[in-house]
Protein backbone atom coordinates (compact mmCIF):
# COMPACT_ATOMS: atom_id res chain seq x y z
CA UNK A 1 0.00 0.00 0.00
CA UNK A 2 1.32 3.84 -0.79
CA UNK A 3 2.23 5.77 1.96
CA UNK A 4 -0.61 7.82 1.93
CA UNK A 5 -3.07 5.38 0.63
CA UNK A 6 -6.14 7.41 -0.94
CA UNK A 7 -5.80 10.57 1.13
CA UNK A 8 -6.68 14.12 -0.17
CA UNK A 9 -4.27 16.93 0.24
CA UNK A 10 -3.58 20.67 -0.59
CA UNK A 11 -0.79 22.04 -1.05
CA UNK A 12 -0.69 26.00 -1.34
CA UNK A 13 1.83 27.80 -3.87
CA UNK A 14 1.72 24.31 -5.96
CA UNK A 15 2.11 25.60 -9.60
CA UNK A 16 5.76 25.28 -9.43
CA UNK A 17 9.23 25.48 -7.16
CA UNK A 18 9.29 23.57 -4.19
CA UNK A 19 5.18 23.69 -3.95
CA UNK A 20 4.58 22.05 -7.33
CA UNK A 21 7.14 19.43 -6.05
CA UNK A 22 5.72 18.98 -2.71
CA UNK A 23 2.50 18.43 -4.80
CA UNK A 24 4.45 16.08 -6.96
CA UNK A 25 5.82 13.53 -3.91
CA UNK A 26 2.18 13.30 -2.82
CA UNK A 27 0.67 12.44 -5.54
CA UNK A 28 2.92 9.70 -6.41
CA UNK A 29 2.51 8.16 -2.30
CA UNK A 30 -0.47 7.81 -3.74
CA UNK A 31 -2.94 10.81 -2.25
CA UNK A 32 -5.16 13.23 -4.38
CA UNK A 33 -4.04 16.63 -4.43
CA UNK A 34 -6.11 20.25 -4.73
CA UNK A 35 -2.98 22.41 -5.91
CA UNK A 36 -3.58 25.80 -5.00
CA UNK A 37 -2.38 29.39 -6.48
CA UNK A 38 -2.37 32.49 -7.39
CA UNK A 39 -1.34 31.49 -10.85
CA UNK A 40 -4.55 30.10 -12.92
CA UNK A 41 -2.00 28.28 -15.86
CA UNK A 42 0.55 27.32 -13.52
CA UNK A 43 -1.98 25.57 -11.20
CA UNK A 44 -3.51 24.25 -13.78
CA UNK A 45 -0.29 22.54 -15.65
CA UNK A 46 0.66 21.63 -12.32
CA UNK A 47 -2.87 19.80 -12.18
CA UNK A 48 -2.13 17.87 -15.21
CA UNK A 49 0.98 16.40 -14.49
CA UNK A 50 -0.31 14.93 -11.48
CA UNK A 51 -3.38 13.44 -13.06
CA UNK A 52 -0.82 12.01 -15.41
CA UNK A 53 0.78 9.93 -12.65
CA UNK A 54 -2.61 8.67 -11.74
CA UNK A 55 -3.74 10.44 -9.48
CA UNK A 56 -6.68 12.71 -8.85
CA UNK A 57 -5.93 16.43 -9.29
CA UNK A 58 -7.82 20.28 -9.66
CA UNK A 59 -6.28 23.36 -9.57
CA UNK A 60 -8.11 26.09 -8.04
CA UNK A 61 -6.88 29.79 -7.56
CA UNK A 62 -6.46 31.46 -4.47
CA UNK A 63 -5.14 33.69 -2.92
CA UNK A 64 -4.26 32.77 0.45
CA UNK A 65 -3.99 36.11 1.81
CA UNK A 66 -7.65 36.51 1.44
CA UNK A 67 -9.15 34.42 4.34
CA UNK A 68 -12.38 34.62 1.78
CA UNK A 69 -10.93 32.71 -1.01
CA UNK A 70 -9.13 30.27 1.64
CA UNK A 71 -12.82 28.88 2.97
CA UNK A 72 -14.43 29.23 -0.28
CA UNK A 73 -11.62 26.67 -1.44
CA UNK A 74 -11.54 24.69 1.17
CA UNK A 75 -15.23 24.01 0.47
CA UNK A 76 -15.25 23.31 -3.20
CA UNK A 77 -12.37 20.87 -2.09
CA UNK A 78 -14.23 19.04 0.20
CA UNK A 79 -16.94 18.88 -2.48
CA UNK A 80 -14.77 18.27 -5.14
CA UNK A 81 -12.65 15.03 -4.06
CA UNK A 82 -15.29 14.17 -0.89
CA UNK A 83 -12.71 14.17 1.90
CA UNK A 84 -9.96 16.08 3.32
CA UNK A 85 -6.84 14.79 5.25
CA UNK A 86 -3.41 16.95 4.56
CA UNK A 87 -2.66 20.57 4.05
CA UNK A 88 1.01 21.48 2.81
CA UNK A 89 1.16 25.17 3.48
CA UNK A 90 4.10 26.15 1.23
CA UNK A 91 3.18 29.96 -0.62
CA UNK A 92 5.29 32.45 -0.47
CA UNK A 93 7.04 35.54 -1.99
CA UNK A 94 10.27 37.04 -2.01
CA UNK A 95 11.82 40.08 -1.43
CA UNK A 96 15.18 40.19 -0.86
CA UNK A 97 17.80 43.26 -0.18
CA UNK A 98 15.67 46.46 1.22
CA UNK A 99 16.81 47.45 4.86
CA UNK A 100 14.48 48.07 7.50
CA UNK A 101 14.38 51.41 6.91
CA UNK A 102 13.73 50.97 2.83
CA UNK A 103 11.01 48.16 3.46
CA UNK A 104 7.46 49.91 1.88
CA UNK A 105 3.77 49.31 3.56
CA UNK A 106 3.24 47.00 0.23
CA UNK A 107 6.61 44.58 0.64
CA UNK A 108 5.74 43.93 4.35
CA UNK A 109 1.85 43.57 3.90
CA UNK A 110 2.23 41.27 0.75
CA UNK A 111 5.26 39.19 2.30
CA UNK A 112 2.95 38.94 5.82
CA UNK A 113 0.05 38.49 4.40
CA UNK A 114 1.28 35.55 2.19
CA UNK A 115 3.36 33.87 4.23
CA UNK A 116 1.65 34.55 7.68
CA UNK A 117 -1.89 35.14 7.48
CA UNK A 118 -2.09 33.33 4.45
CA UNK A 119 -0.94 29.87 6.92
CA UNK A 120 -3.35 30.90 9.21
CA UNK A 121 -6.32 31.31 6.71
CA UNK A 122 -5.60 27.92 5.78
CA UNK A 123 -4.66 26.19 9.49
CA UNK A 124 -8.23 27.64 10.27
CA UNK A 125 -10.01 26.58 7.23
CA UNK A 126 -8.28 23.00 7.51
CA UNK A 127 -9.62 22.59 11.38
CA UNK A 128 -14.10 22.70 9.95
CA UNK A 129 -12.87 19.19 8.45
CA UNK A 130 -9.90 17.52 9.87
CA UNK A 131 -10.94 17.72 14.07
CA UNK A 132 -14.28 16.52 13.43
CA UNK A 133 -12.90 13.45 11.38
CA UNK A 134 -10.28 13.26 14.41
CA UNK A 135 -7.58 12.57 11.96
CA UNK A 136 -4.99 14.45 9.55
CA UNK A 137 -1.79 16.25 8.75
CA UNK A 138 -1.01 19.81 8.13
CA UNK A 139 2.73 20.77 7.42
CA UNK A 140 4.12 24.46 6.95
CA UNK A 141 6.84 25.44 4.59
CA UNK A 142 9.27 27.40 7.15
CA UNK A 143 12.53 28.51 6.50
CA UNK A 144 15.99 28.59 8.21
CA UNK A 145 15.06 31.98 7.86
CA UNK A 146 12.82 31.59 10.99
CA UNK A 147 15.38 30.83 13.23
CA UNK A 148 18.52 32.24 11.68
CA UNK A 149 18.05 36.15 10.65
CA UNK A 150 18.88 37.23 7.19
CA UNK A 151 19.92 41.20 6.91
CA UNK A 152 17.08 42.66 4.21
CA UNK A 153 14.36 40.41 4.69
CA UNK A 154 12.82 41.35 7.94
CA UNK A 155 9.49 40.62 6.30
CA UNK A 156 10.67 36.71 5.17
CA UNK A 157 12.55 36.38 8.20
CA UNK A 158 9.04 37.33 10.52
CA UNK A 159 6.76 35.63 8.58
CA UNK A 160 9.05 31.72 8.52
CA UNK A 161 9.29 32.11 12.42
CA UNK A 162 5.58 32.93 12.52
CA UNK A 163 5.25 29.16 10.71
CA UNK A 164 7.30 28.21 13.57
CA UNK A 165 5.34 29.42 16.70
CA UNK A 166 2.12 29.07 14.81
CA UNK A 167 2.57 24.88 14.21
CA UNK A 168 3.32 24.75 17.69
CA UNK A 169 0.47 26.43 18.94
CA UNK A 170 -1.66 24.04 16.25
CA UNK A 171 -0.28 20.85 17.47
CA UNK A 172 -0.89 21.61 21.07
CA UNK A 173 -4.64 22.30 20.27
CA UNK A 174 -4.93 19.70 17.56
CA UNK A 175 -3.63 16.86 19.28
CA UNK A 176 -6.10 15.46 21.08
CA UNK A 177 -8.37 15.18 18.47
CA UNK A 178 -5.97 13.01 16.34
CA UNK A 179 -4.22 16.29 14.05
CA UNK A 180 -0.88 16.28 13.89
CA UNK A 181 1.12 20.16 13.02
CA UNK A 182 4.49 20.08 11.92
CA UNK A 183 7.01 22.54 10.09
CA UNK A 184 9.92 22.11 7.54
CA UNK A 185 12.61 24.62 7.32
CA UNK A 186 14.37 24.41 4.16
CA UNK A 187 17.88 26.01 3.34
CA UNK A 188 18.86 27.34 0.44
CA UNK A 189 16.93 25.49 -2.19
CA UNK A 190 17.37 25.56 -6.89
CA UNK A 191 13.77 26.99 -7.35
CA UNK A 192 12.57 29.36 -10.01
CA UNK A 193 12.33 32.23 -6.90
CA UNK A 194 16.43 31.45 -6.44
CA UNK A 195 17.26 31.51 -9.63
CA UNK A 196 15.52 34.69 -10.00
CA UNK A 197 17.22 36.29 -7.12
CA UNK A 198 20.85 35.30 -8.50
CA UNK A 199 19.95 36.58 -11.78
CA UNK A 200 18.80 40.32 -10.02
CA UNK A 201 22.01 39.94 -8.34
CA UNK A 202 20.46 39.76 -4.68
CA UNK A 203 21.93 36.78 -3.53
CA UNK A 204 25.54 35.29 -4.67
CA UNK A 205 25.01 31.33 -5.39
CA UNK A 206 28.73 30.57 -5.14
CA UNK A 207 29.16 32.27 -1.68
CA UNK A 208 26.20 30.20 -0.58
CA UNK A 209 27.94 27.11 -2.09
CA UNK A 210 30.78 27.82 -0.46
CA UNK A 211 29.39 28.11 3.25
CA UNK A 212 27.10 25.41 3.17
CA UNK A 213 28.57 21.94 4.31
CA UNK A 214 26.56 20.33 2.01
CA UNK A 215 28.72 21.44 -1.20
CA UNK A 216 25.40 22.00 -3.03
CA UNK A 217 21.71 23.50 -2.78
CA UNK A 218 18.96 21.85 -2.10
CA UNK A 219 16.21 20.22 -4.49
CA UNK A 220 12.43 20.69 -4.66
CA UNK A 221 11.82 16.87 -4.44
CA UNK A 222 13.77 16.68 -1.06
CA UNK A 223 11.14 19.02 0.56
CA UNK A 224 8.49 16.68 -0.80
CA UNK A 225 10.01 12.92 0.35
CA UNK A 226 10.09 15.01 4.01
CA UNK A 227 6.40 16.26 3.95
CA UNK A 228 5.29 12.95 2.78
CA UNK A 229 6.75 11.64 5.43
CA UNK A 230 5.60 13.91 8.03
CA UNK A 231 2.29 13.00 6.57
CA UNK A 232 2.35 9.24 7.05
CA UNK A 233 1.58 6.91 9.86
CA UNK A 234 5.28 6.66 9.89
CA UNK A 235 5.41 10.06 11.76
CA UNK A 236 2.53 9.29 13.88
CA UNK A 237 3.92 10.97 16.86
CA UNK A 238 5.91 13.95 15.34
CA UNK A 239 4.26 16.64 16.35
CA UNK A 240 4.81 20.20 16.93
CA UNK A 241 8.39 19.90 15.18
CA UNK A 242 10.46 22.01 12.72
CA UNK A 243 12.46 19.82 10.81
CA UNK A 244 15.33 21.54 9.38
CA UNK A 245 16.71 20.41 5.93
CA UNK A 246 19.43 22.84 4.77
CA UNK A 247 22.64 20.27 4.16
CA UNK A 248 23.88 21.36 7.40
CA UNK A 249 23.85 25.49 6.86
CA UNK A 250 22.76 26.02 10.19
CA UNK A 251 25.55 24.23 11.91
CA UNK A 252 28.58 26.86 11.04
CA UNK A 253 29.55 30.17 11.93
CA UNK A 254 28.53 32.29 9.36
CA UNK A 255 31.50 33.87 7.17
CA UNK A 256 29.83 36.71 6.42
CA UNK A 257 30.47 40.55 5.64
CA UNK A 258 29.03 43.44 7.78
CA UNK A 259 27.75 46.66 4.97
CA UNK A 260 29.46 49.89 6.60
CA UNK A 261 27.49 52.63 5.90
CA UNK A 262 29.60 55.77 4.05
Amino acid sequence: MSALGDQVGIVTGAGKGIGRAIAEELARAGAGVAVFDVDADAAAAAAEQLQAIGVPARSYVVDVSRSADVDSAFERVHADFGRLDIVVNNAGVSFVGPHIKDVTDDVWDRSIGVMQTGVFNCMRASTRYLLPQRSGSVVSISSIRGFSSNPGRIAYCAAKAAVIMMTKVAAAEWAPYGVRANAIAPGVQRTPMWDADVALGVVDEDRVLRTTPAGRLGEPDEIGKLAVFLCSAEAGFINGACVTIDGALTCVPIDGEVTRPQ
